[in-house]
């Protein structure tokens, strides 16, 4: 085939034929695939010449990018007498691959018979290389360079219907860092970024033909496996967890990091990718709950609990609609004569079926904090409005406590809510005091916290610790924030007289505080040996059964007005104190 540019054709079919020649890559072969004919088309894009080509195989050309049964397809068509169109990709001479779009045209003899073939290509490299770079973008995190959220789910859907007809088991396991948003936060995102990425290489070293990992975004991570056996996934799972805890240097720091997995399997545990998503994601959750740097296996009653929970969290929505929510009231009684009567504002569940129901009974179990933060308001406005009624009524309480959660300091919504409702109400900060436990501190936001805090407390807030002395951090957290008030749990208060290590332990907390400044209050006071002895023990203030229980605003002014008197000492009392 030449240049025929400048010779007049002798007729149609001879342009024809010409035409093609330019545009195309033509090459033909026998029936065994021997190479009888190529244009100078096929020798520059194959690097070959027409001498190497000629009386070669077509098998030169191939790239290993085909399995064998594309070719036995193919083959098939065409030895038929049919024409085959599709895509391949074929090996330079050079080893470099090249995709081009192939047209092959079977030549039937006079015998009828398949003769020949001529194949019609054109080099679709470029287009094809554009296209993966777009699967790339679609489907490569570019931060961690390993599959994404998309590609793992694709994946996954696959992997299901494979195993759906090859009754084979596919594990799902989804990965949490557990103190990443920590990280983030102190060394900034760069590190973080950082982190991910070798997150990213240690959970991609640990794989195999039938093990599939993804970034499933932030730093959620998801591994599928295939085929393996339970006890061959807790092995592997092991390697994940070790491999996370190997040391990391995020800049001028080595840190260690841990992660909580959970895990579910199909088909034992769901049979959709969707089902065995939630699945896994509720072990994942009670990973966590267990202490995290764990494994968690999902089991049918996490099904059971998630659905509880859902079924709790639509209840209490019903019951914010519907009113249902109130505070009641418990007296905290001053130990020294004249001090000032404050209660504590508990929230109480008017349950359509159930009757009066405490917070202990449903606020462990929610997981919103959405709906944290909606029950957080609510308790505000209803102490605001209280309190305000106490005023009118003349009852001698002079502050009102109320509980607040992390969920109140997410934004500064609770605290400019509480600073109109007291504006509009007329009445002072220093008329309430918000309890907080160490757990608000050991937050991920906890700066933002603290500001928070500290905010409510220069506008003459009262800020109390409650359930001092059952955490880690409290001594710490007591020393560095705007703390005015030690709560003592009544943990500790529950066997004061009779056990000399509670006594102690009493003791202890309430001459740290007073060493701090800070005043105390001691919960669960139930009797009056309890009452004698803590006053002794010099505590500011009481709060328990002994004097009251929590009571409704209507009936808050009978029962201050018959409260036990908290000024009477024994000299037994006396000397157990001092001994």
């Amino acid at each position: 085939m030449t240049d025929r540019s400048d010779t007049p054709f002798q007729d149609e079919m001879e342009f024809v034929r010409y035409a093609l020649d330019s545009a195309a890559i033509v090459a033909m072969t026998d029936v065994k695939g021997t190479i009888t004919l190529v244009n100078n088309k096929f020798s520059e894009i194959s690097g070959y010449s027409r001498e190497e080509l000629i009386g070669a195989n077509h098998r030169l050309l191939h790239s290993g990018v085909h399995g064998p049964e594309f070719f036995r397809e193919m083959y098939r068509v065409i030895a038929s007498g049919k024409v085959w169109h599709g895509e391949i990709c074929n090996r330079r001479k050079d080893g470099e691959r090249y995709w081009v779009d192939t047209t092959i045209v079977p030549h039937v003899g006079a015998s009828g018979k398949v003769d020949s073939y001529t194949a019609i290509r054109f080099d679709i490299t470029a287009r094809q290389q554009a296209q993966s770079e777009l699967r790339k973008v679609v489907n490569i995190d570019p931060m961690t360079g390993i599959p994404n959220r998309r590609h793992f789910q694709e994946y996954l859907e696959d992997a299901l219907r494979q195993a759906g007809v090859g009754a084979k088991t596919v594990h799902l396991a989804l990965l949490d860092l557990d103190t990443f948003k920590e990280i983030n936060d102190w060394f900034g995102h760069d590190v973080g970024d950082r982190l991910l990425r070798i997150i990213g290489e240690r959970l991609s070293a640990l794989g195999h033909d039938d093990y599939f990992v993804a970034r499933l975004g932030g730093d959620e991570f998801g591994i599928v496996l295939t085929g393996q056996s339970e006890s061959e996934v807790r092995a592997l799972v092991g390697k994940v967890l070790g491999a996370i805890r190997r040391p990391i240097l995020l800049g001028d720091v080595t840190r260690r990091c841990t992660a909580s997995i959970g895990v579910a399997m199909f088909p034992r545990d769901g049979l959709t990718a969707e089902d065995i998503f939630k699945n896994a994601d509720l072990a994942l959750y009670r990973a966590k709950e267990l202490g995290r740097d764990r494994a968690s296996t999902y089991e049918h009653r996490l099904g059971d609990v998630s659905r509880q929970r859902s079924e709790l969290t639509r209840a209490i929505e019903d019951g914010l609609g519907r009113g249902q929510f109130l505070l009641h009231y418990q007296p905290v009684v001053p130990v020294a004569d004249g001090g000032g009567l404050s209660v504590e504002g508990l929230l109480r569940w008017q349950h359509p079926t159930n009757g009066m129901v405490a917070p202990g009974s449903f606020l462990s179990d929610l997981r919103d904090p959405g709906l944290f933060a909606e029950l957080g308001m609510l308790v505000v406005e209803r102490a605001v409005q209280d309190m305000k009624a106490m005023k009118l009524q003349g009852l001698p309480v002079g502050r009102i406590a109320i509980n607040v959660t992390n969920a109140d300091f997410r934004s500064d919504l609770f605290t400019n809510k509480f600073f109109a409702l007291t504006e509009r109400a007329a009445l002072p900060p220093s008329a309430f005091c918000i309890e907080v436990t160490e757990g608000v501190f050991l937050g991920r936001d906890f700066a933002e916290v603290e500001r928070r805090i500290c905010r409510l407390h220069d506008a003459g807030v009262e800020v109390a610790l409650d359930d001092f002395g059952t955490g880690f951090a409290s001594l710490t957290h007591l020393r560095r924030m705007p703390i005015d008030r030690v709560k003592i749990d009544q943990v500790f208060v529950a066997n004061l007289t009779q056990s000399s290590a509670d006594l102690a332990i009493v003791r202890g907390i309430i001459d740290i505080s007073h060493g701090m400044g800070k005043l105390v209050t001691a919960e669960g006071v139930e009797t009056r040996a309890q009452v004698d002895l803590l006053r002794e023990l010099g505590c500011d203030s009481l709060q328990g059964w002994y004097f009251a229980k929590a009571q409704s605003p209507e009936r808050l002014g009978y029962v201050l007005e018959n409260l036990p008197s908290a000024q009477c000492e024994t000299d037994a009392v006396g000397r157990m104190a001092r001994g």
